[in-house]
């Protein structure tokens, strides 16, 4: 079992209740979903983002950009659907309803189906 894996293994148990943080439960899964989504993203761009010649490391929104162009646009922008809403859900303002408990387990089991599906492939995302 990955850290990715344990990680979105904990964000269930938060959602389901197991691990009671009360109203605190889907932004939490969330931030532990979208810790699971940078590792995944990281080690998708490990190929290419080590040849960057620059002072900083790509930014996310350029991950995802490569990893469409590189691993097809299905991918890419299922991806950018999960990030978004996971950032979303993390990035809570006071004036937005806290995210629901059905939004993030929807996005957990998005983020699990991409995971299984690079690896089903055999190559690294």
């Amino acid at each position: 079992m990955t850290d990715r894996s344990v990680l979105l293994d904990f964000a269930d148990q938060v959602l389901d209740g197991t691990v009671d943080l009360g109203v605190r439960a889907p932004r939490t899964a969330a931030l532990l979903a979208r810790r699971a989504f940078e590792d995944w993203l990281d080690e998708a761009s490990r190929s290419w983002a080590a040849h960057v010649e620059s002072d900083r490391p790509p930014t996310t929104s350029s991950k995802l950009v490569v990893l469409g162009a590189l691993r097809g646009d299905e991918l890419g922008e299922t991806a950018k659907r999960i990030w978004h809403g996971l950032s979303r859900a993390v990035h809570h303002h006071a004036y937005e309803l806290q995210p629901s408990v059905a939004e993030v387990r929807s996005l957990v089991s998005q983020l699990r189906a991409v995971c299984a599906v690079v690896e089903a492939d055999g190559a690294t995302p």
